[in-house]
């Protein structure tokens, strides 16, 4: 069984946090995302959820960086995301493991935070990856594509039938029931490269 990774986003900007949302719902390994607008209740939702992942805006932290130096030193194992804007863009920030810019393509931000996943589970991708036969894992790769189910079975010489059948059990094996999770999956087990990606 894959673990899940917490998440808990620090923005004040709803557009920005639903966007991050979004791209990690994405991803078969992603669980629990928690929300919060200000750095006031930073503190407190960190120690009521303790997150593996904290995705913070670095203006929220401006006037009060040594909130999240206490918390790296008590929770080693915590992985610490900086989200800037234009103007921080090239700034340092080294009690953070990764930034990411309001500027960057979408791609880029996937590619960055699968990069971080990784660190975090290293060993289950493959494990999960092992799962599937190597048929499911072609028809994953083609679904990741873009591919109809009549044009898997072209490519595949199956059937539409066969393909579905394929599908039911790549969902039930996964649990990953949407295309752009599976698109997430086939590029996390490098089943297509991350520009090949819907």
């Amino acid at each position: 069984m894959m673990s899940k990774i917490s998440y808990l986003i620090v923005e004040k900007s709803y557009v920005i946090r639903s966007g991050l949302t979004q791209i990690l719902t994405s991803f078969p390994e992603t669980g629990n995302i928690e929300e919060i607008d200000d750095i006031i209740s930073f503190s407190e939702k960190f120690s009521e959820k303790k997150p593996d992942v904290v995705i913070i805006n670095a203006k929220l932290i401006e006037k009060n960086p040594e909130v999240i130096f206490e918390i790296r030193k008590k929770n080693v194992a915590l992985k610490l995301v900086v989200f800037v804007g234009t103007r921080r863009a090239d700034d340092d920030f080294p009690a953070f493991d990764l930034k990411i810019s309001v500027d960057e393509a979408k791609n880029t931000i996937i590619e960055k935070l699968q990069n971080l996943m990784s660190e975090i589970i290293p060993a289950e991708k493959d494990e999960i990856s092992d799962e599937l036969s190597d048929r499911e894992k072609e028809v994953v790769k083609q679904i990741a594509l873009g591919k109809t189910n009549k044009e898997i079975g072209e490519i595949l010489f199956i059937s539409p039938h066969t393909v579905i059948t394929h599908r039911k059990n790549i969902t039930r094996k996964l649990g990953i029931k949407t295309v752009s999770g599976l698109t997430a999956f086939a590029v996390l087990n490098n089943l297509i490269k991350i520009d090949e990606a819907l």
